[in-house]
């Protein structure tokens, strides 16, 4: 084994030893978790039948983590080749990488054998149904290779609640954890920059930048808070009281509404809303991307069948009735051939977007657990943080709580017209059947 001068700090050393199947370690910046990762994955290069997967939300930061890993690996003899690349040990052994760049990438990997999956920056990946896709293949058919995963993350983004309720609510930090669904184990390994003796000294300034954060990103990005702190700078967060939150029944003589914002290779958001005399009962929430038109009208059928509800109102931003230049015609113009009428939301400012929010929030109940994805994207949609100044900007951050936020804001700003019925065409040629 080649001579390596790197030592772990003492939490990052935990989480290199640990023996459960699942291994979650960070929490706060600076904590030495990217570091972690990488040298995780040097158990067993000697063992010519390794398969080892590194996956990344995006392809910008799995470049990054590449160019880290070259000089990490390259004492070992690995050759880092191919697009997306993969790292070859002279064993044999080969390290994998890949990104999540749509739905489909969760699938994938499915039928495939990883015996190491490392996963960076977990709290990207949007919920806990996408996550358990991508570990089923982490496996081992040989018993001379242990599976394991290896996760790192900051608190925040779109997998907070789901990542905090798998490995972080009533688990005890560094003791494993046995999971009564599946029987295999979880670890939990928190580390801030103060278990980072290396980075506090090449960067003592660094620290004084995580003191002098707000204080809600201070809890998170400091000292790696996992509690649900109230974002500085949010819109809506006041207003997402507890009694709003709550089980809300999905009434079948009520119309169900629905309110889309559509990405183009990006989220598409829905929301699911019933008019209660003056309450609003917002009682389903979904979001996926890499998916077209069709997949959401299925999505909207199989949710009308499964409730036996009836369909009011479908509402699009004003950009569906843009004329693309590949066809020629409208997103409006695709939906209505595939049996969906929309109705377009008025072209107001965000500013006065974000206003009839906060003026709707106090009449809407919020089924938790349907809305669980949304409702976070509404807490946490707030103003750009400039970290060079210091200073909130005037205007939203585009992130993972945009999709859900704009989606809710043509709701807010569309909902007090009046809601004809409108009639799906179910006929085979719509798309709808099958």
């Amino acid at each position: 084994m080649a001579e390596v001068m790197w030592k772990p700090t003492s939490q990052q050393e935990k989480a290199l030893s640990s023996l459960a199947y699942e291994t979650l370690f960070g929490g706060a910046r600076g904590g030495g978790k990217t570091d972690a990762g990488i040298y995780w994955l040097l158990y067993d290069v000697h063992h010519p039948k390794l398969r080892c997967l590194v996956i990344r939300k995006n392809a910008i930061d799995l470049s990054d983590w590449i160019e880290r890993a070259k000089s990490s690996f390259a004492p070992f003899g690995a050759k880092c080749i191919g697009n997306p690349a993969q790292f070859v040990f002279p064993s044999g052994a080969i390290i994998k990488t890949g990104h999540l760049n749509d739905e489909k990438a969760f699938e994938k990997y499915q039928g495939h054998e990883y015996h190491r999956m490392l996963i960076e920056e977990l709290t990207h990946i949007p919920s806990e149904h996408h996550y358990i896709k991508l570990i089923s293949s982490c496996r081992s058919s040989d018993k001379d290779i242990k599976p394991q995963i290896f996760a790192t993350t900051n608190p925040g983004s779109a997998g907070h609640t789901w990542v905090r309720k798998r490995f972080i609510d009533a688990h005890t930090p560094e003791q494993i954890h046995i999971a009564e669904d599946t029987g295999r184990s979880r670890l939990y390994v928190p580390a801030t920059i103060d278990d980072n003796p290396y980075l506090k000294e090449a960067d003592p300034d660094y620290v004084k930048y995580l003191e002098g954060l707000p204080e809600a990103l201070k809890a998170q990005w400091r000292y790696g808070s996992w509690d649900d702190v109230e974002v500085e700078g949010a819109y809506y967060a006041k207003l997402l009281t507890a009694e709003r939150i709550t089980r809300v029944p999905i009434e079948t003589s009520l119309q169900v509404h629905t309110f889309w914002d559509l990405g183009v290779g990006d989220s598409t958001a829905i929301w699911f809303v019933q008019k209660y005399g003056k309450e609003i009962r917002v009682i389903n929430y979904y979001e996926n991307n890499g998916e077209g038109l069709p997949h959401y009208i299925n999505m909207l059928h199989d949710f009308r069948s499964k409730h036996n509800i009836v369909y009011g109102r479908h509402t699009a931003p004003h950009d569906i009735q843009v004329r693309e230049l590949t066809t020629g015609k409208s997103r409006k113009e695709t939906a209505q051939k595939l049996g969906i009428e929309f109705v377009v939301a008025p072209n107001l400012s965000i500013d006065d977007g974000i206003e009839a929010v906060r003026n709707t929030l106090p009449i809407c109940y919020f089924d938790k657990e349907r809305c669980e994805q949304g409702i976070d994207a509404l807490r946490n949609y707030r103003k750009e943080f400039d970290e060079k100044r210091q200073v909130w900007k005037s205007y939203p951050l585009h992130d993972w709580t945009s999709h859900g936020s704009d989606a809710f804001r043509y709701f807010a700003i569309s909902h007090e017209r009046e809601s004809p019925v409108l009639k799906l065409n179910l006929s085979a040629s719509s798309g709808w059947m099958g």
